[in-house]
């Protein structure tokens, strides 16, 4: 009677999930090439955005951020005026303020109003970012505690650095790519050469003795049969293609659900909005530019009124 070689569970399991893998690997490739036009219109679109109408942007918050300051220092100004009218504009605002004040307007800002000026306030002291804590930033700490580091690795008794070389050798024998039969094989011998080499670097003989103890258990007689690791190598295949997949889905569904798809998806419409929205802006921003001269005229007044109180 003829004997019959049976397949085991493990070959059926290693079948199914390589034909799951080239399935997904096939299925990623139509993702990518689904998305590929999706994300190159809206990085298109963004770029077109940015050139045209970031600086605009930009523009207009420095614009209405100079507005606001300017209207606080008014106020500040009509503050003092009713509060305390002999006093001195150097001790209600700080040194920069009072040379920005003097470059905006052209004022000659006395040298008393200077001496009495407040330090920059909301200003974070060296002190506060300092390592040493001597008032002085040294620039050698970051590489003291490297050295710290490295003398602490390197701090492993006699018998434990024996033990670590021995296995790490025995290990890069056993384990090494160049070693591999194919192209799969090589790349299960890679994934466990990395495992390797990163417990070696770290000098981490506990993570050396669990890596051969979890190969001994997976890979009993690792020159015969290497089925153990391809399944675990397999497995873990399947999960990265997966999760690729699921995220290529994701980005597929959010970029056509947004609500700016139709915009920048076409290419004349999006050209459109930008067109319009760049005039919007500029627009805003001669608003804003008057806004500006009339701001700067009320502080030039709330001056000229604390100069006569003063007077």
């Amino acid at each position: 009677m003829p004997l019959v070689r049976c397949i085991t569970d493990d070959e059926l399991e290693y079948v199914e999930l390589t034909l799951h893998i080239d399935w997904r690997t096939a299925q990623i490739a139509a993702l990518e090439t689904e998305l590929a036009p999706l994300q190159g219109a809206f990085e298109r679109f963004e770029w077109e955005y940015t050139q045209r109408i970031g600086h605009l942007q930009a523009d207009l918050r420095n614009l209405r951020a100079t507005i606001e300051r300017i209207e606080h220092r008014t106020a500040r100004i009509h503050a003092r005026l009713v509060a305390d009218p002999n006093g001195v504009l150097g001790d209600l605002f700080d040194r920069d303020e009072l040379r920005e004040i003097g470059e905006m307007f052209g004022i000659e800002v006395p040298d008393e109003w200077f001496q009495l000026a407040r330090p920059g306030r909301g200003r974070r002291g060296e002190r506060d970012w300092n390592y040493a804590g001597d008032g002085e930033q040294d620039p050698s700490a970051e590489e003291e505690i490297l050295r710290r580091l490295q003398r602490a690795r390197k701090a492993l008794p006699e018998d434990d650095a024996r033990e670590l070389r021995q296995r790490y050798r025995d290990l890069a024998r056993r384990f090494h790519p160049d070693l591999a039969e194919d192209d799969s094989e090589r790349t299960m011998r890679q994934e466990i050469m990395l495992r390797i080499n990163h417990a070696w670097h770290c000098q981490d003989l506990k993570a050396l003795r669990a890596i051969e103890q979890e190969l001994e258990t997976m890979l009993p007689g690792w020159s015969t049969s290497r089925l153990a690791h391809r399944i675990a190598w397999a497995r873990r295949e399947c999960e990265r293609l997966d999760s690729l997949a699921g995220a290529l889905v994701g980005r597929i569904r959010r970029l056509r659900a947004s609500e700016t798809f139709p915009l920048w998806f076409n290419s004349t419409l999006g050209t459109t909005v930008i067109t319009q929205r760049a005039l919007a802006i500029a627009h805003e921003l001669e608003r804003e530019r008057e806004r500006l001269d009339d701001v700067k005229l009320a502080f030039r007044q709330a001056l000229a009124h604390y100069a006569a109180a003063v007077a």
